[in-house]
């Protein structure tokens, strides 16, 4: 016997309820009319018609015009096919290798998301963070066939992919160009602007941002964020640049060397990582590098590690909680309601002020 769809979230239940007509081999080859989906589902056309086009933009069938839908995506063992609940967090590390903060939203993520009725599973990927990541993707959606997806640190291969797609997916992070995913983050844009504002308050006319080399757009955020304050400041004196590194321990060292041997050392250093920042401090001292007297520093990012460097670091710090929550509304209203525009949430984070600022 056919299952009726529930008044809420009508579209989400009737896209749930095709899909799984499908996987269960209720149609061999095409999708009936719609008038008949109609009848069988007792749900408007306007509400087939957009149930319908979710399933269309995850591939489970191709349409041409005249013609019925037939379908792409045929029957699945029970074995692999996901329960209609779960949300797949999505990251190219694993748990062990994620930061406390990340650890902090994940938690809370997972409890929100219990709340509103869906249970949470973690799935590390390395190959996901590949420059051609199509088949690992491919595999993991025939596994898992999730209500949602959460992507942590990932790519714009990554980005791309889903968001070609349609599926209902948030990021956690800032979207590349040309891609039409929803996302959660912290504006590192206008947190890179403020540092730059608060260190030549101090009156540090050489500004660094110390960055690792990646693709990620919350970095390239940063990077803008920072130059275009440098801009802004450029009448007053102050100059802004980039440091990138490789992230290793050396890669940052011989970084931070060339940023106090140039003819004009940094006086101002904004660092984006906690752990940049435990060996930036510490290569510093090495030098005899005082802190803040000698050279003013900031980490963009907030860790609980840096609560036990000396002299204390000054930092922005971004709630878990308020994160996790914002995430976790977006995924609920992709999944229950149907994959809409693009929604951008961006949180300003609270300065904590410590020694190293001066």
């Amino acid at each position: 016997m056919d299952s009726i769809p529930r008044r809420s979230s009508l579209v989400a239940q009737t896209a749930t309820i095709l899909r799984e007509s499908i996987q269960a081999g209720v149609w061999k080859d095409f999708l009936p009319g719609e008038h008949e989906l109609c009848e069988r589902f007792q749900v408007s056309r306007v509400t087939l018609r957009a149930a319908l086009l979710q399933l269309g933009r995850e591939g489970w069938f191709k349409e041409q015009q005249g013609k019925r839908r037939e379908i792409v995506q045929k029957r699945v063992s029970q074995s692999v096919t996901a329960p209609s609940d779960r949300v797949v967090l999505l990251s190219p590390v694993t748990l062990e290798k994620m930061p406390a903060t990340a650890l902090f939203w994940v938690d809370a993520l997972r409890d929100h998301l219990a709340a509103a009725g869906y249970r949470l599973e973690f799935q590390a990927s390395h190959a996901c963070s590949s420059p051609h990541p199509d088949h690992a993707l491919e595999s993991l959606i025939h596994r898992f066939r999730p209500a949602g997806w959460v992507l942590y640190l990932s790519t714009a291969p990554v980005q791309e992919w889903f968001s070609k797609r349609g599926l209902p997916c948030v990021i956690t992070g800032s979207p590349h160009p040309h891609v039409e995913l929803s996302s959660v983050d912290m504006d590192y844009a206008a947190t890179c602007s403020h540092a730059a504002h608060l260190l030549a308050a101090k009156g540090r006319r050489r500004l660094a941002l110390l960055m690792p080399r990646s693709g990620h757009a919350g970095n390239l955020e940063s990077e803008r964020g920072f130059i275009e304050a440098g801009e802004k400041l450029k009448p007053k004196g102050v100059q802004t640049l980039v440091a990138h590194h490789d992230g290793s321990v050396p890669g940052i060292c011989r970084a931070l060397d060339n940023l106090l041997r140039a003819a004009e050392p940094a006086a101002g250093i904004l660092v984006a990582k906690p752990a940049h920042v435990v060996t930036a401090v510490s290569h510093l001292s090495r030098c005899g590098i005082r802190l803040p007297r000698d050279v003013s520093l900031i980490s963009r990012d907030n860790d609980p590690l840096l609560e036990h460097l000396v002299p204390a670091v000054t930092r922005y710090h971004t709630d878990p909680i308020l994160f996790a929550r914002k995430v976790s509304r977006l995924v609920v209203d992709l999944v229950r309601n149907g994959v809409r525009r693009r929604h951008d949430s961006r949180l300003m984070p609270t300065l904590v002020r410590g020694e190293t600022l001066g």
